[in-house]
This record gives C-alpha cells, structure tokens and sequence, in this order.
C-alpha cells in the first residue's frame, strides 16, 4: 500500500475542494502553489507522521521570508484543510490535533484607496488607443464602475451583461451567486472594447483578440501586475494601486458621498454588515475628523 504523503493527497484533496466545496479555480490555484512551496520547504511528509513540529518550521520559514499574515493564513489554512480531509474523507489517523493550528492574527490596516484626482490621473496615463491598453482601460473603469472583485470580473462573458439594465450575474466569494451593476462609463467602454475585438471567445477579458490566435484565453489576475505598475508609475501615484485598491475606491467613494453602509454592503457583495462598516465608517470619520482639524483650529 503506497504511504500517504502530502504531495500524493494534494490532487485529490483540491479535486474535492472544487467539486464538494465549490471553491473558485484561483483558490485551487493558490492552494496548489501553497502545497509545492510546502514539500519544497519542510518536506514530502506522511500523512500519519505529521506534528506541529513541521506546522512550527513552517511558520518560521515564512517569517523569516517576512510574508504577511494574510499570506502566512492561507497557508496554514490549506494544511490544516488536508489534514482534515485526510482523516474525514480517506480516514487517515492523525497524531496532529488540527485545532491546535492557530492562524496569524491580522493586523488592522488603513485602506487604501485613491482620491478622485488620482483616479483621474491613473486614468489618463493608459494609453487605450492600442488594443491591450483598452483592454487595460475597460478592466480599470469595470473595476471602478461596478465594486467587483478581480476573480468577479474576469469570470464575466461577453454575453453575461445586460447592457439594457447595466448589470450581470457573478459567481462571488464562497460560490454565491450576486448581481452586480456597472456605472455608464463602464458600459461605455466594455462596449468600445468589444467592437474592437475580432476573435471569438465568451470571456469578456481574454489575452488575445485575433481570429488566427489559437492560444487565446481568459485573461488571469497575475497577467494584469505589470501594467498597473506601468500606469501608477506614468500617472506619479504613490500607493500601491491593484484590482482590490480599485474595489475599495468604489466603496470608499460611496461613503464619502453618504450612501448607506447597507446597500455598500450589497453592491460590494459583503456577506456581513461588520465587514463593510469594519473597512469603511473609519475613513468617513477620519475624513470628518479632517474637515473638522481646518474649519476649527485657530490660532
């Protein structure tokens, strides 16, 4: 009987992920690179044989790396996940008490998010009259029109929008189906984008857009880092602008403008309404906490 190690349970136990818990392809994704970075640093551990003690040299690892905690969780959550499915689903007996395996608290962080000025000036450095910055542009105004999440907006196809209505179904974190609306620029310009197109595939965002490409795809998160690098650079933005800076400029605005905290929720797809005010009612205050700082301090 061949031993159960990490690396020959790791396929199987992301196949079950996927069908069972229906988690998104960019977390197996995720999950499989966090699995081969873990053979690769602790070791090709049997099943049986597993301790905190790897679970320890793990963790020292990834500090030593200085990863965040963010990143540290994941990967203690995808272990700790194979461990379980290890001992329900192939009854596997375990020495490890899996609940021993404590994740990393995260620490509360300011969200960033840019101001109108720069969001203007991020804007006007992409060069949309070739085809892959008017992908970029389109992606961008998406972003910024409609909240969604980077996987929520790449998942859409070209017949998934209702351009009547300004809105599309997506499948949203923890596989639950919600609507999301685009602003009329957004429209715009995913309209632009697919007069433009000449090949024939459903994603709304793929890598290629000729008819004689026979290797186009749907365009992935990790494809769009260098040109969001580019742009903020060209623009002189300072912060660190990503898909999910762009979501929390969608949100952020929205509260600046006095929406209510319940539909930010909705809009933004947040299972719970501690999530949106958690991230959200602080910079309203800091921002009312500003005004307050120039219209009263006299000297």
């Amino acid at each position: 009987m061949v031993t159960k190690t990490v690396s020959n349970t790791a396929e199987e136990y992301l196949m079950w992920l996927q069908v069972e818990k229906r988690f998104a392809n960019s977390s197996i994704v995720s999950y499989r690179s966090r699995l081969k970075s873990f053979i690769r640093d602790v070791g090709d551990i049997p099943i049986e044989q597993f301790t905190m003690g790897e679970i320890y040299k793990l963790k020292q690892v990834l500090f030593e790396r200085n990863n965040s905690e963010v990143f540290i969780g994941v990967c203690l959550a995808c272990l700790k996940g194979l461990l379980n499915y290890s001992k329900t689903q192939l009854l596997i007996p375990l020495k490890i008490d899996t609940d021993l395996i404590r994740m990393p608290t995260r620490p509360r962080r300011e969200v960033t998010y840019l101001s109108s000025d720069e969001i203007q000036r991020f804007r006007d450095a992409i060069d949309a009259r070739k085809i892959h910055g008017l992908r970029f542009r389109t992606l961008v105004e998406t972003l910024l029109g409609s909240g969604m999440r980077i996987s929520e907006a790449l998942s859409l196809n070209r017949n998934s929008i209702d351009f009547t209505t300004k809105e599309a179904k997506v499948i949203g974190k923890g596989n639950k189906e919600r609507t999301v609306f685009f602003s009329d620029d957004s429209i715009h310009w995913i309209r632009t984008y697919l007069e433009r197109r000449t090949d024939e595939h459903e994603a709304l965002f793929v890598t290629s857009f000729s008819l004689k490409d026979a290797g186009v795809r749907r365009l992935r998160n990790q494809d769009n880092t260098k040109y969001f690098k580019t742009v903020r650079n060209k623009a002189g933005i300072n912060k660190k602008v990503t898909p999910h800076c762009l979501r929390h400029c969608f949100a952020s605005h929205l509260a600046f403008n006095n929406c209510p905290f319940t539909e930010i929720k909705t809009l933004c797809g947040h299972e719970r309404l501690d999530t949106t005010i958690r991230y959200y009612v602080g910079l309203t205050d800091k921002l009312k906490a500003k005004n307050a700082h120039e219209q009263y301090l006299h000297y």
